[in-house]
This record gives C-alpha cells, sequence and structure tokens, in this order.
C-alpha cells in the first residue's frame, strides 16, 4: 500500500431526507479500498429516531450535485497525487447507488466508526469510473460531520 489518505467533510447541516456526505470517484483504471468510516451527529433532541447511514458504490451515471470538494491528507505512504475526484454535502443526490451496507445512528450526539478488517476492505471496481459514497437520512435538522479513509486498490 503507497498511500493512505482521509477525506472529510466540512460541517453539514443535514436536513430531512436522504443526502450524500462524501463521495469518492475513481477515474478509469484503479478502484478504491476503504480503511474506515466515521459519522458523527449533533441533535439535541434524545428521543429523535435513529438517522441511517448508508454506504456503496455508484457507476455515476448521473453524479447529483457536490457543494464543493472535501479536505483529503494523505496519512501514510509516499508522497504522490491521489487522482480522483471528490465531493461532499449533495444538494441533489446521484443514481443508480448500489448499498453495500448500512447502519442506524443516533442523532442525539450520534457516532458511527467502522474500520475494515485488512483484505476485507470496501472496494469500488478498478474497471470502470465508478465511485464509492456515504449517505445520511436523517429525520431531524443536525449538522454531520464525516471522514472515509481510504487507498487505491
Amino acid at each position: 500500500m503507497d498511500a493512505v489518505y482521509i477525506s472529510r467533510n466540512t460541517v453539514f447541516a443535514a436536513t430531512t431526507g436522504a443526502k450524500t456526505v462524501l463521495k469518492l470517484i475513481s477515474p478509469t483504471g484503479y478502484g478504491l479500498k476503504i480503511h474506515e468510516i466515521k459519522v458523527s451527529m449533533d441533535g439535541v433532541t434524545p428521543s429523535a429516531v435513529p438517522a441511517t447511514v448508508d454506504w456503496g458504490t455508484s457507476d455515476e451515471t448521473t453524479a447529483g450535485t457536490s457543494a464543493g470538494s472535501p479536505v483529503t491528507t494523505q496519512i501514510k505512504g509516499r508522497d504522490q497525487a491521489h487522482g480522483i475526484t471528490l465531493g461532499q454535502n449533495f444538494s441533489a443526490e446521484g443514481t443508480t447507488y448500489t448499498i453495500h451496507d448500512h447502519v442506524f445512528v443516533p442523532q442525539f450526539m450520534g457516532l458511527l466508526i467502522l474500520q475494515n478488517p485488512l483484505g476485507l476492505e470496501n472496494q469500488s471496481p478498478a474497471g470502470a469510473a465508478d465511485s464509492f459514497f456515504l449517505r445520511i437520512n436523517v429525520s431531524a435538522n443536525v449538522n454531520v460531520l464525516a471522514s472515509i479513509k481510504w487507498s487505491r486498490a
């Protein structure tokens, strides 16, 4: 593994409904391995139902509308450019999402940290332009912070 990166969104005021928080779009020729996912929320209502957090891949038929690029920092390996396109805090959702997994996370001070064991990382296909996304569906207005630790596959 040459390099490991962390991409994190800026604070995102999520409103009711499903919103993509982070998306990593790989060009044709290589895929992505996801090593860790983190999501936290600052909801103030203890009785709020949990949010759902989905992650998976998209073939980018319709990409959606991103509100800029997330901060990406290389944290391991030799210095190299990562070569992918990143998006955060989407105002319009893309299409053709394939959900790999999903969980409930409390909106009231909720926290999710998922670490994938080496060799069992979620991975996007390397043969075509593809993306890995992290999407949240809330029932109340909450601020969301998220990060994805990843490397090229």
